[in-house]
C-alpha cells in the first residue's frame, strides 16, 4: 500500500464516520470544558570533570510547561502542551521553546481519528519495547519525569472499534523527526565532526505509516502491528573524507552525519494476569529495506524478544525483565571500533605507512563497526535484563526506587536510584543519579562520562 493510497484511505474513513453520526461532533449545542494547567521546575545535574577531577554543574535549568485540555467531553477534544527551556544542558547555554503535543482528537460510536503533534507508543514491556517505533525519543533528556523523553511526531491517527474486544489502528506521519542520539554530546577529535538532524525532514520521500490491531479477551491482551517507514533512531554515515599533505605529517578530516534509513517491523506483544504476577512480552522482527553489508550506516536484519514480570505486595512494587536479540545475518566486523575512544596516534602512525593502505576505507569501515557498536550488533545475539524496586513510604509522599539495567553480553551496566519526596500537594522534590559503566569501547564506557551525574529536581504544579 503506497503513501497516497493510505492517505486517502485515511480522508475517506474520516468523512464516512463523522457523517455517520447523528450530531455533527462540531454541534453549538456541544458543551464546551476548558482546562489550563502545568508545572514550573528546576532541575540539577552535577557530575565529575575526570581531567580535573573535580565536580562540575553541566546542566542546570529552569523549564515552564503550560497544558491546555478543551472539548465538549464526548465528541471532540483539543490538547496542547508548550514548553520553555532556559539554562544549560553539557555546558552548553538552552533557551528554546518546544511544542511537545498539540493535536485534536475527534470521537464516533465506534471510532476515533486524531491529527497533529502527538506522542504514540506501541508496546507493553517496560524497559525495552521492540515493536515501539513510531515517536522519537532524546536519549540524553535532561529530565527528572522520565516521561521528558518521548518527543511527538506530527501525524494522524485512526482507530475503529467494530467490537468490545477488537480495535483496529492506522497511524501515517508524513515527515520525518529524529530522535535525539544518546552520543549528542561526545568529545570527539579535531578531525572528526558529527552532523546531528536538528528539525523536521519534510522530504516528499520520507513517508511513514503503521497498523496495529489489538484483542482484548477475558484474561489477556493481545497485539500484532506492522511498521513500514523509517525508524527514528538514525544511523550515521560517512559524508565527507580529505587528507591534508601539505604538512610532515597528513593530517585527515572526516564528516559524519546521521542518516534515516527505512525500514519494515513486524511486533507481536502481550499482558496479562497470572494471580499476584502481572506478565508481559513482546517480539518483533526488523527489516531494513537497504542491506547493512553495502550500507554502513543501516543496521542488519534483527529478531528481538522480551519478558517481563511484575508484583506487588503492600508497598512495594518489583518489576523485572529479560530482553534478546539475534542477528541472522550476522557477520564478525572488519576492524575493531575507535569512534569515541582515545586513539593512540603511534598506531595511526603504523598504519599509514603500510604500503597500499586506504585510509579512507578504514575510516569508513570504522563507521560501520561504530554504527554496529551501537546498536548491539557486534556479536550474534545478545541479552540483558532489567530490574526495578520501589516502595511508597509516608502515606505515599515518599517514594525511593532503583532502577538496575545489564547487558550480559556487551556488560553495559546502568543504575538510576531515586526518591521523591511531596512534602505538599503540588510540590515534589526529586534527588538520585544516573551510572553508566561498562568494559572498554562498550556504549556506555563511551558516554559514562558526561551521562553519569547526581540529580535534584524541585516541581510546583499548577
Amino acid at each position: 500500500m503506497n503513501r497516497c493510497n493510505i492517505i486517502i484511505l485515511l480522508y475517506f474513513a474520516s468523512s464516512i464516520f463523522i457523517n455517520a453520526q447523528d450530531i455533527s461532533p462540531l454541534s453549538p449545542d456541544s458543551k464546551k470544558e476548558t482546562s489550563i494547567y502545568g508545572f514550573v521546575r528546576s532541575g540539577f545535574y552535577c557530575g565529575i570533570d575526570d581531567s580535573k577531577d573535580k565536580l562540575n554543574l553541566p546542566s542546570a535549568y529552569s523549564d515552564f510547561a503550560l497544558k491546555l485540555e478543551t472539548g465538549d467531553g464526548t465528541r471532540f477534544k483539543g490538547f496542547t502542551d508548550l514548553r520553555f527551556r532556559y539554562g544549560t544542558e553539557f555546558n552548553k547555554s538552552v533557551n528554546r521553546l518546544d511544542l511537545r503535543e498539540a493535536y485534536i482528537t475527534v470521537n464516533g460510536n465506534t471510532w476515533d481519528i486524531s491529527a497533529g503533534q502527538k506522542i504514540i507508543k506501541w508496546g507493553r514491556a517496560d524497559f525495552t519495547n521492540p515493536t515501539q517505533k513510531l515517536s522519537p525519543q532524546n536519549l540524553i533528556s535532561r529530565s527528572t519525569d522520565h516521561e521528558d523523553m518521548d518527543m511527538g511526531n506530527l501525524l494522524m491517527d485512526a482507530r475503529w472499534y467494530p467490537s468490545p474486544v477488537i480495535s483496529i489502528e492506522a497511524v501515517a506521519i508524513p515527515y520525518f523527526r529524529s530522535s535525539v542520539l544518546l552520543i549528542d554530546p561526545l568529545d570527539l577529535p579535531s578531525y572528526i565532526k558529527i552532523n546531528q538532524i536538528e528539525s523536521l525532514v519534510t522530504d516528499k520521500n520520507m513517508f511513514t505509516y503503521g497498523l496495529k490491531a489489538d484483542l482484548h479477551v477475558k484474561g489477556i491482551d493481545l497485539s500484532l502491528s506492522w511498521f513500514d517507514g523509517y525508524d527514528p533512531m538514525p544511523g550515521i554515515a560517512l559524508t565527507n573524507f580529505s587528507i591534508d599533505t601539505i604538512g610532515y605529517i597528513p593530517f585527515p578530516s572526516a564528516a559524519l552525519s546521521a542518516k534515516p534509513y527505512k525500514i519494515k517491523n513486524i511486533g507481536f506483544d502481550f499482558e496479562t494476569i497470572l494471580g499476584s504476577f502481572g506478565l508481559r512480552g513482546e517480539a518483533a522482527w526488523t527489516i531494513p529495506y537497504l542491506s547493512c553489508k553495502t550500507n554502513d550506516y543501516v543496521p542488519c536484519r534483527e529478531i528481538k524478544w522480551v519478558a517481563g514480570v511484575d508484583w506487588m505486595k503492600g508497598n512495594w512494587r518489583i518489576t523485572g525483565e529479560y530482553s534478546g536479540k539475534a542477528i541472522p545475518d550476522f557477520e564478525p566486523s572488519a576492524v575493531e571500533p575507535l569512534i569515541g575512544t582515545e586513539i593512540d596516534p603511534s598506531m595511526l602512525a603504523t598504519l599509514l605507512s603500510i604500503p597500499g593502505f586506504d585510509l579512507e576505507e578504514y575510516i569508513r569501515q570504522q563507521v560501520s563497526t561504530f554504527n554496529r557498536l551501537y546498536n548491539y550488533q557486534l556479536e550474534k545475539s545478545y541479552h540483558s535484563a532489567g530490574l526495578r524496586v520501589e516502595t511508597d513510604l509516608f502515606h505515599g509522599n515518599l517514594t525511593p526506587s532503583v532502577t538496575t539495567l545489564y547487558n550480559f553480553t556487551s556488560r553495559d551496566l546502568m543504575v538510576m536510584p531515586e526518591l521523591i519526596w511531596k512534602p505538599a500537594d503540588a510540590f515534589t522534590i526529586t534527588a538520585g543519579g544516573e551510572f553508566f559503566s561498562g568494559r572498554k569501547g562498550s556504549v556506555y564506557d563511551i558516554v559514562d562520562e558526561f551521562m553519569n551525574c547526581f540529580k535534584l529536581g524541585l516541581k510546583v504544579n499548577f
